[in-house]
């Protein structure tokens, strides 16, 4: 006789590996003796797990063939919802577990606002009795319990709304639960189930479907993605140090920009006299827009005077006769080589240093 543990373990393990892709590319399983070898398990156990998997369309046999697996994309149902929730909290099995809770509230909405307006009053009753029940649940015995009584609920709503197609489809969704059950149960009760099996049960009673239809939704919704968050959190994007240095450093440049800017733009002509102290420039000065007269050294000739200086002779003036203090020509090594000034120029001469010895004749101081 063929254990039923045991079936189920080789089917698990077949599936996750059909789900995973660690089957070869085209998709052809091992033969039944390699993978009781594998397993551990006699051949009649395999080949119980391979008709399970053909009934529920993963694999396809064919006699004297070994089994093939089906594409993932084609085999996924509601019912083997749980394939794709192998990987572990990937995108695309979070995706698809909106859709099953999606689903199960739109099915729990109708059929309850059809109860509030058709059901019988006993009918009505057992719907509240189950609301209570489930309330309690999610205080007390959260897990495998408020689960069995969600479904309960479905199926007294679809009997008594008189719905033969939902009682399909609410047992396709509890086949698809039975799949991902194991992973969901810990995280199912808490206060958010109770509060919407309270809002059902009073509009139940008092057959308030329009109190139903604006507040139930939003309350299961709440509860359904406080489940899937802890089952299968929204993925983050992680930035590297590097990028994130960069966002500092480009955030930083373009807030010192308008510092830096301000303060050129506000201060134009502006010199620095000091560390501490801005003052402006100071306008240049008529004796310095005029040629600057070079510096005599001592022992060099002197006695320029301040207009030659200012207007030096054109080129027609006849240049002039060096003369002595009494209009001689001066004597031979004198340092007297500057001539006199005309009387009509108004201007004297500048003082000369005399380098003759005391008591000495001196031109200079005869």
């Amino acid at each position: 006789m063929v254990r039923v543990g045991l079936v189920a373990y080789v089917e698990e393990q077949l599936e996750q590996d059909i789900a995973l892709g660690r089957l070869p590319m085209n998709g052809r399983l091992a033969s039944e003796r390699v993978m009781a070898h594998w397993y551990g398990v006699s051949r009649g156990t395999v080949r119980e797990a391979l008709r399970r998997l053909a009934a529920r369309g993963l694999i396809v046999q064919r006699p004297g063939r070994q089994a093939r697996a089906v594409a993932l994309d084609e085999s996924l149902t509601l019912e083997n919802l749980g394939l794709a929730l192998h990987a572990a909290r990937s995108e695309e099995g979070r995706r698809l577990l909106e859709g099953f809770f999606s689903l199960k509230r739109q099915v729990l909405m109708e059929l309850l606002t059809d109860c509030c307006a058709n059901a019988s009053a006993s009918q009505v009753s057992q719907l509240e009795s189950v609301c209570y029940a489930l309330s309690d649940a999610a205080h007390w015995h959260p897990g495998e319990r408020c689960a069995q009584l969600e479904f309960e609920l479905l199926r007294l709503a679809a009997q008594a709304a008189a719905r033969p197609g939902h009682l399909l489809l609410i047992q396709s969704l509890q086949r698809a639960f039975r799949g991902i059950g194991a992973r969901l149960l810990p995280f199912m009760g808490g206060e958010a189930l109770r509060q919407w099996a309270w809002c059902a049960m009073h509009a139940l009673s008092e057959r308030d479907a329009q109190t139903l239809q604006q507040q139930l939704p939003a309350l299961l919704k709440t509860c359904d993605e406080g489940v899937l968050n802890q089952f299968a959190p929204v993925p983050q994007e992680t930035v590297s140090p590097e990028v994130h240095h960069a966002q500092q450093c480009v955030c930083g440049a373009s807030a010192s920009a308008p510092d830096e800017a301000g303060p050129l733009e506000a201060r134009p002509f502006v010199e620095e006299r000091d560390l501490g102290t801005l003052a402006p420039a100071a306008e240049p000065t008529e004796a310095q827009l005029l040629p600057s007269v070079p510096e005599r050294h001592h022992g060099e000739p002197d006695g320029d005077f301040v207009r030659e200086a200012c207007l030096p002779p054109g080129p027609q003036d006849p240049p002039p006769a060096m003369t002595g203090p009494e209009g001689c020509a001066p004597e031979s090594g004198s340092l007297l080589t500057a001539r006199e000034p005309p009387a009509s120029c108004g201007l004297r001469p500048r003082p000369r240093a005399c380098r003759c010895g005391p008591g000495a004749p001196c031109p200079a101081r005869a």
